[in-house]
């Protein structure tokens, strides 16, 4: 097993995308995908749009038919930023899920290890 440590970052929009998916296993692709876990190790958000965000992030659990769970939700003041998942707190992902985000001009940030 490899363990990568990697970051994702994106600016959300006034819709939920994904930030990060867990990748799928493909061992017939080339080269092939091997079996993922992730260890969701921190996520930052970042707020200088000029003015509050509504914000919300969420992780979409593929294995629970597509449950959706909120992670966080609140207004972000201007100039604002907010740490809402640390070290001291990580979560597991597995394959196909994802974290999403939604707020107009908020900047994510999320450390991720996989586990191959």
């Amino acid at each position: 097993m490899a363990d990568n440590f990697i970051s994702r970052s994106a600016t959300g929009t006034g819709s939920a995308a994904a930030v990060y998916t867990v990748p799928t296993a493909n061992l017939a692709s080339t080269p092939p995908v091997q079996p993922t876990t992730a260890v969701i190790k921190g996520i930052r958000l970042s707020n200088q749009t000029g003015g509050a965000v509504t914000t919300t992030v969420s992780v979409f659990d593929n294995s629970n038919s597509d449950l959706e769970i909120p992670l966080f939700k609140e207004s972000l003041a201007d100039g604002s930023e907010k740490e809402i998942l640390t070290e001291a707190v990580p979560f597991i992902m597995e394959q196909a899920d994802a974290i999403k985000i939604l707020g107009t001009g908020v900047t994510i940030l999320i450390s991720i290890m996989e586990i191959k």
